[in-house]
């Protein structure tokens, strides 16, 4: 990937992946409310003014992680081609996998978008966050523009050209109830003391395959 990038941005760039991933490691199984700045601040080597600087809220680092999760997603789909149910399949396993690594992040922001009254905005990663983390790339055209709402949308188009959507179900609707199930499932498991996130993604699943 062939992108010329001054110092000081790339400074910035990567100061924001350090405190994300400072705060992935110290959350572990504990909740991510649990997790100071300050334990985060020296995690990372960084200031807490900078911190605030980036992140005028601890919370803020949730959504950002989704910008950086959703980004690996997409490039994951389009690498290995799958699509239709199949995608949605390694969407879900993907948070699946990831709660092995990290299970407190999923259930702080399932709790954090409780408390707000629209959808926070997720920012777009910048070229320079694109290259930090898939510096093996080419090319990261269009992966900023990339959206978890986008990917259902695509996910729910090709199961309906494929005929194995329930014919009662709009796909916006079908869109809407992947986004139930994306955070409600992973809910629902928590509460019932399961670790086998995916065969509750499963169950929730057949409720639109046809």
């Amino acid at each position: 990937m062939s992108v010329k990038i001054s110092l000081r941005e790339k400074k910035k760039a990567k100061t924001k992946l350090d405190l994300l991933q400072a705060s992935l490691d110290l959350s572990g199984e504990r909740s991510f409310r649990r997790v100071l700045v300050e334990d985060i601040c020296q995690q990372a080597d960084v200031s807490k003014v900078t911190f605030f600087k980036f992140f005028p809220q601890k919370e803020d680092l949730l959504i950002y992680f989704m910008s950086v999760w959703q980004a690996q997603c997409y490039l994951e789909l389009v690498d290995s081609g799958k699509r239709g149910w199949e995608a949605v399949r390694y969407i879900f396993g993907k948070v699946t996998e990831d709660a092995a690594k990290h299970p407190g992040i999923m259930l702080s922001l399932i709790s954090f978008l409780s408390e707000q009254k629209m959808h926070p905005w997720v920012p777009k990663l910048s070229e320079t966050e694109l290259w930090l983390l898939f510096p093996e790339r080419e090319t990261t055209a269009g992966v900023a523009e990339v959206t978890l709402d986008r990917i259902f949308q695509r996910c729910v188009k090709e199961v309906r050209e494929d005929g194995e959507l329930v014919a009662h179900l709009t796909e916006h609707e079908a869109v809407v109830l992947l986004f139930s199930i994306f955070y409600g499932a992973y809910l629902s498991a928590h509460l019932f003391r399961s670790t086998d996130y995916m065969a509750y993604y499963e169950m929730h699943l057949k409720l639109l395959i046809r």
